[in-house]
């Protein structure tokens, strides 16, 4: 039954697709941090750092991406 969704795959707007990106690094950044750090103590602030990290740099990225798209000749 799963397998349907490979051959049926479920339709999204562009604008789902970048909302799912959020959550996507929360969960990666999460599990990353959990695995990395030293002490319990300091995983809610190393958290937030790598995921404020993550996603300006998807943000910029973003930027500079549509910017050679734009008006590269």
């Amino acid at each position: 039954m799963i397998s349907a969704l490979f051959y049926n795959p479920v339709m999204v707007s562009f604008h789902s697709e970048l909302l799912l990106l959020l959550p996507l690094c929360a969960a990666v950044g999460l599990v990353y941090k959990a695995v990395r750090v030293e002490r319990l103590s300091q995983l809610p602030l190393e958290y937030v750092k790598l995921l404020a990290y993550m996603a300006f740099g998807l943000a910029a990225l973003c930027v500079l991406l549509w910017v050679i798209h734009t008006y590269w000749p």
